[in-house]
């Protein structure tokens, strides 16, 4: 049985957190593949993986598509920093406005990331604040907990009272409005499959070769240069249509 630490928010509005012991045992992609279908138009501001940086995940969805043919490699991986789901048009102007005044004046030079983990991402129900134990969602992720990421949560944190502190966009995204989890995640890819499954030995086996949060100075560490607002109708941001692009 595959065990990991996942970080969630405590309570519904603020930046606290909590971490939550989980352990994963059997994917059920269902509801994952169904969504990766939806044709609804979402926008989004992510930091694409560039080429070189695709590389280091080569190897490992090599060997997951081995273990299963209906494993399905994302060729856009990205972290995203804001899903602002399904907003009217006439709100994505406004929001790109206020991202303009925010990078013109921002003085990063590069967002760093850690990632440290392979693993499977944890089920969330649409009624419960905390991940399902025993069950992932059918995606495989490359993973790295806020207490590794201090400085990347510390940007996107600002940047979230930044554009809350305008009325308009307050009123559009809602008070309540932060990053979906808090954590730091690139979906590699997905099972395309309708049927649940047990994760059999080999493919436990495979998982813990790619778990670092134990050992320093394993992770993967990428330094994000180009921030960019996109838009698209797959979650898994097949062509994206590119608004706009920051650099940091």
């Amino acid at each position: 049985m595959l065990s990991y630490k996942e970080t969630y928010w405590r309570y519904k509005t603020g930046f606290k957190t909590r971490n939550f012991d989980l352990t994963i045992d059997t994917i059920d992609p269902l509801s994952t593949k169904l969504e990766q279908q939806t044709r609804i138009e979402k926008l989004s501001l992510v930091a694409f993986l560039d080429n070189e940086q695709k590389k280091s995940f080569d190897t490992m969805n090599r060997r997951i598509k081995k273990n299963n043919v209906d494993y399905y490699q994302n060729s856009d991986l990205h972290v995203t920093l804001f899903g602002f789901g399904p907003l009217e048009k006439k709100h994505y102007e406004k929001i790109q406005e206020r991202l303009q005044t925010f990078f013109k004046n921002n003085r990063t030079k590069g967002l760093m990331i850690s990632l440290d983990t392979i693993r499977p991402g944890a089920f969330y129900s649409k009624n419960r604040f905390s991940p399902t134990n025993g069950m992932g969602n059918g995606t495989v992720i490359a993973f790295g907990n806020v207490d590794t990421n201090r400085f990347f949560f510390n940007f996107t944190n600002q940047l979230t009272c930044f554009l809350l502190a305008d009325k308009y966009i307050r009123s559009v995204l809602g008070l309540r409005f932060r990053r979906k989890f808090p954590n730091v995640w690139c979906t590699l890819g997905y099972y395309d499959t309708n049927h649940e499954f047990t994760i059999g030995s080999k493919l436990e086996k495979l998982f813990k070769q790619y778990d670092y949060s134990e050992r320093n100075g394993d992770d993967t560490r990428f330094t994000l240069s180009e921030i960019s607002l996109v838009k698209s109708h797959y979650k898994n941001l097949r062509h994206p249509t590119f608004l706009e692009k920051f650099k940091v």
